[in-house]
């Protein structure tokens, strides 16, 4: 994978990588390459056959990618030795690492992934929980003339939305920036929900996002930051962080731990510190 386009930040825990999918190609041919073969390994092999189950190549490289990010990042925040690197995930699809002795101050330390389009990302935390999501350009609704619609994709979503938030979206002037609004707050809904460990369960239509631009004090790098009511509430604790990557648009979000919807409890019991007593310890 020489060459590949990764941009990668990582302290303390607090990691943000992106890999640019469209950098890396694979050399002589595609699955049965040599390198995609060599990387392939590296995989356990419940892992790998998981990756072997998509039909398309390029969502097997996403797949690929996406689990050496993983395990690249288990071993690098927390020392883990490769081979005894052990991922499981919540009934929510939520991956965690089952088997690490976390230090003190990487308490409840998780990660998240996400991928579409040309990125793969993933994001970690060493105390607060974390949800990572990319929304690719190109989503839009074919019509049944083959032109795109962006009215017709509104329609397809039109009961993931408040009200509030579809007036802040169809209130800008272009096509183009109304599409851009709508994979911004698309992108912090999926974060939410990941974060927290959701998966397809929860109702999208019961959070509502306020996002507004960043003034560059939060971040040099996150243009956006929002916050989130859910069933009218607002959840003050909760924290979102918008940038783009090229035409792609990436959302971190960070939440408590006492959050977390894990069915099984496995994740939950990986954390050592659940409550705090103000948010400012993480």
């Amino acid at each position: 994978m020489s060459g590949a386009g990764v941009e990668c930040a990582c302290k303390q825990g607090v990691s943000r990588v992106a890999f640019k999918l469209s950098c890396w190609e694979p050399l002589d041919g595609e699955e049965n390459s040599p390198e995609f073969h060599f990387l392939m390994g590296l995989l356990p092999k419940t892992e790998a056959d998981a990756v072997l189950r998509f039909k398309h190549f390029v969502d097997k490289q996403r797949a690929l990618v996406s689990r050496l990010l993983q395990m690249k990042c288990i071993e690098k925040c927390l020392g883990l030795k490769w081979d005894r690197i052990e991922i499981k995930r919540t009934k929510g699809r939520k991956p965690f690492v089952s088997n690490a002795q976390k230090p003190s101050h990487m308490p409840n330390f998780n990660f998240n992934v996400s991928h579409e389009g040309d990125y793969i990302v993933l994001a970690s935390e060493p105390v607060c929980i974390v949800g990572v999501d990319v929304a690719a350009p190109g989503q839009i609704r074919r019509r049944k003339d083959g032109q795109f619609s962006l009215e017709e994709t509104f329609h397809s979503f039109r009961d993931q939305f408040t009200q509030i938030e579809w007036q802040s979206i169809r209130e800008l002037e272009t096509e183009k920036a109304q599409e851009e609004a709508f994979r911004r707050n698309w992108s912090c809904k999926e974060a939410f929900t990941k974060a927290r460990g959701d998966g397809i369960g929860f109702e999208l239509k019961r959070c509502q996002f306020d996002i507004r631009e960043e003034d560059g004090l939060l971040s040099p790098s996150c243009t956006h930051h929002a916050n989130v009511c859910v069933d009218g509430r607002p959840l003050g604790s909760w924290r979102f962080f918008l940038q783009s990557l090229g035409d792609h648009w990436v959302s971190v979000a960070r939440g408590p731990p006492s959050d977390i919807v894990d069915a099984h409890g496995e994740f939950t019991r990986t954390l050592s510190k659940r409550t705090f007593t103000n948010g400012s310890e993480w």
